[in-house]
């Protein structure tokens, strides 16, 4: 853990900053949804079982493997981001 020393118009400069970027992880997590809804129904099955079935090689090298595994990545790493915010307390 991580103390910081703020000043009150700093923590709220802080907390306002946080909250801008949590609303931005937000906005790319419903858009990452959407793409990964958008694959999901094109493909007929759910991004988890398509990221076993891409990462065992069952799937080839269509185009569209490369894009739903980097907007999965992209989704799953906008979560983690999403978590580490709201692990913050000030």
């Amino acid at each position: 853990m991580t103390t910081l020393s703020l000043q009150p118009q700093q923590l709220s400069l802080v907390k306002a900053g946080l909250e801008l970027r949590r609303r931005a992880l937000n906005f790319g997590l419903a858009r990452y949804r959407e793409r990964l809804a958008e694959f999901e129904r094109r493909y007929g099955f759910d991004s988890q079982t398509f990221i076993k079935r891409f990462e065992a090689g069952e799937l080839g090298d269509e185009s569209d493997w490369f894009e739903w595994q980097y907007v999965w990545e992209a989704f799953t790493e906008t979560q983690r981001q999403i978590g580490l915010l709201d692990s913050i307390t000030l």
